[in-house]
């Protein structure tokens, strides 16, 4: 039994044709771990001859969050009479999240083996707030690291009010927050640094050129600077109005400049933002993606910064300057889907992206010129990383594999 107990139930809201693995595996991973909570998920909870909208209204009312799991075929899946059951009424998909959405439950949506992201265009106006709601992924190739996030986030919402204080409360008594220090030896785990509730989402890492710095991207907006040997919070960035910096989405991505003189950071608010990491002040916010920022990187030698977006862009900046350089992008060579990671080559004339279309692209950062595309990968491509002497290049994707191209 999980600490907090919940007293709310939990609704599996999906569509058979796109989704109906993952919500049985869901079924049983969150039966296990909240024993006390009722998991309703339509084939096993609802009784022969009983009427299906006033069980589900009846459903919906009584949980405390609804999962909406959206899989590629969500929005478009259509009836025998080929109309798309999005657009009736009394489509049960629609009925559940809407009756979830108008009861004031909380609604988290699942995109479902790289489903995207939905539009208001795509959806009835009963459903529009549905494209708002900032999602989580679930995918085939990292299924344990996905559902581990969501029945985290599950388990946040279903605690008790007493626990969440709790949590809130949790860095007032951590003294500095120094790590804590276990036996040494190969291997070992040297420290374990905390950013005060449990519930709060580390996203992105980076070690200062020097060694000196730790940078934590987190979910609430922050990114904290510790000492990397004492473990030491030595100041937080956190947005404001006043500085021009105010964020309001989590931090994806973190990245020092090679002199260690900046800070990038970037997240869910399409912006990047560039700090002073020796004082902590706010230099300038680099605008212009039109979705959020997954990852930055800066040239080897400090004057280009990149950023790739779920604009299906990557961008360069001056961050001299905080001026926008070019778009590597383009109707026949740029990427197609949300790009997810980008590195430079170390000799600074080479620029990897990696994206949600499974490819790999290769660009030059001088010209913005497309260099080549490199395929394979059956899935979205999650990381990309030169070697120091820049002869390999190494890719991991959602399918399971890391690929090494010369």
């Amino acid at each position: 039994m999980v600490p907090g107990s919940p007293s709310g139930g939990i609704f599996l809201s999906y569509r058979r044709e796109d989704a109906a693995p993952y919500a049985r595996l869901l079924q049983f991973q969150l039966s296990e771990r909240f024993p006390h909570a009722r998991v309703f998920m339509d084939l096993d909870s609802i009784e022969p001859g009983l009427d299906f909208a006033e069980v589900i209204r009846d459903a919906v009312g009584s949980s405390a969050v609804l999962v909406a799991l959206i899989g590629r075929q969500w929005a478009t899946v259509a009836d025998e009479e080929g109309r798309r059951r999005l657009d009736d009424p009394d489509d049960y998909v629609r009925f559940e999240v809407q009756t979830a959405l108008e009861r004031g439950v909380r609604v988290i949506p699942v995109l479902v083996d790289a489903a995207r992201p939905l539009r208001q265009q795509q959806l009835p106006a009963e459903l529009h707030k549905l494209a708002r709601l900032n999602a989580l992924e679930l995918s085939y190739g990292r299924y344990q690291y996905d559902s581990d996030r969501l029945l985290d986030l599950i388990q946040r919402v279903l605690a008790a009010p007493g626990d969440l204080a709790e949590a809130a409360r949790a860095p007032s008594r951590q003294p500095d927050s120094r790590p804590t220090q276990v036996p040494s030896g190969p291997h070992a785990l040297a420290a374990t640094l905390t950013h005060g509730s449990r519930w709060l989402t580390v996203h992105a890492v980076a070690f200062s050129p020097d060694g000196h710095l730790l940078a934590s991207g987190l979910q609430d907006a922050r990114t904290q600077l510790s000492d990397s040997v004492t473990g030491e919070q030595l100041r937080t960035l956190k947005p404001d109005a006043t500085s021009g910096s105010e964020m309001t989405g989590p931090i994806h991505a973190v990245a020092f400049s090679p002199d260690g003189r900046l800070l990038a950071s970037a997240g869910g608010d399409d912006a990047v933002r560039l700090w002073d990491p020796a004082t902590g002040q706010h230099q300038s916010t680099l605008t212009g993606h039109a979705g959020p920022v997954n990852a930055v990187a800066f040239s080897p030698d400090g004057r280009l910064l990149a950023s790739a977006s779920d604009d299906k862009t990557v961008r360069l900046w001056d961050p001299a300057t905080a001026q926008h350089g070019r778009t590597l992008m383009g109707p026949l060579m740029g990427h197609t889907g949300w790009v997810r990671s980008v590195a430079f080559r170390p000799d600074g004339r080479l620029l990897a992206s990696g994206s949600e279309d499974e490819t790999v692209r290769l660009w030059d950062p001088a010209t913005g010129q497309h260099k080549t595309t490199l395929t394979g990968h059956a899935g979205p491509v999650r990381s990309v990383a030169f070697s120091p002497d820049g002869r390999l290049l190494a890719s991991a994707g959602d399918d399971g594999t890391v690929r090494l191209w010369r």
